[in-house]
């Protein structure tokens, strides 16, 4: 092949394989060694509004103040402190990189702190953002188009306040994805990524609890994925669609390329195999595109989405 090339989100990428959000990219060392494997590109480590709110909260059990004051405090100091790190982490990732460098930001309620959060990532630097939507709908009475609308309103607020390009990282279970899709495509977002894998928990049988699950995708997870970007890219082709967990090698990217992926974000691949798997992953691509007769992987990119 001519080289492995891909844009997402307006990006030139010279790899479409992007390190996820992970423990990978939550610091300068990561985010160089994915770099030097020969990543396209890295989406930092999320910054997490619930944990920023969830240290102030914790804090604020042991402190008392006769002004009435110290929630506020709190919330701005810790919050501060820890996003604080978080666009170091950018700005860094950009003078020592020449790699695009997305943002991520896990969104939650319907306050405004995560569209200041937001504003001060492409502040740092951030070449695009990624918004984490997920909500554990456990009151009766919350119906699913209300959890719809409420993603809609955080995305649109935050497109309308950055001046970086957005994607959003959408929950595995919608009912209607494609419409989804379109509705945050209708706010502003440039892009999807298919999908966000939510936490499983398992049961211990002797302490009669709940227990962490194996947090590692497996490759037969890529398998709903796959049918979904084909169809966004048939129905939708004007967004950039990411895929996210099951692709732990070459072959599995070149599925999801062929289905219409702009970018794979992995990890998995990278626990098991150290960076290393991305230059593999690289490798493999190429080889494929060159048996195949193809150039660059605009040349196959989406063959299967197209109608038969």
């Amino acid at each position: 092949m001519k080289h492995i090339h891909t844009s997402y989100l307006g990006l030139q990428l010279t790899s479409p394989i992007v390190v996820a959000s992970s423990p990978f990219t939550a610091d300068i060392e990561g985010v160089r060694a994915a770099a030097e494997a020969g990543a396209g590109a890295v989406v930092l480590k999320s910054i997490f509004e619930e944990q920023i709110i969830g240290q102030s909260d914790h804090l604020s059990e042991f402190a008392t103040s006769p002004f009435g004051d110290t929630d506020d405090y709190l919330q701005h100091y810790v919050g501060e402190d820890y996003r604080g790190r978080f666009l170091q982490l950018v700005t860094d990732a950009k003078a020592q990189t020449s790699i695009p460098i997305i943002a991520s930001i896990n969104c939650i309620g319907a306050g405004a702190r995560w569209v200041d959060y937001a504003n001060e990532l492409g502040t740092a630097g951030a070449d695009a953002l990624e918004i984490n939507l997920f909500t554990l709908a456990t009151d009766r009475h919350t119906r699913s188009e209300r959890i719809e609308e409420d993603y809609q309103y955080v995305v649109r607020r935050v497109c309308s306040a950055v001046k970086i390009p957005v994607s959003v990282k959408l929950p595995l279970r919608l009912t209607a994805p494609i419409n989804v899709v379109d509705r945050m495509w209708g706010v502003g977002a440039r892009g999807v990524v298919l999908y966000n894998r939510p936490f499983e928990p398992d049961v211990d049988i002797e302490t009669l609890r709940f227990k962490p699950s194996n947090p590692y995708s497996e490759v037969v997870e890529l398998r709903n994925s796959l049918r979904w970007i084909a169809l966004c890219t048939r129905v939708m082709p004007q967004i950039d669609v990411a895929v996210s967990t099951g692709v732990h090698s070459g072959a599995e990217a070149v599925k999801a390329l062929l289905c219409g992926a702009r970018i794979v974000q992995v990890c998995t691949a990278i626990q098991r195999g150290g960076y290393g798997a991305i230059s593999e992953m690289n490798r493999a691509i190429e080889a494929w595109g060159r048996e195949h007769g193809f150039r660059t992987i605009e040349e196959f990119r989406g063959r299967v989405a197209e109608p038969a």
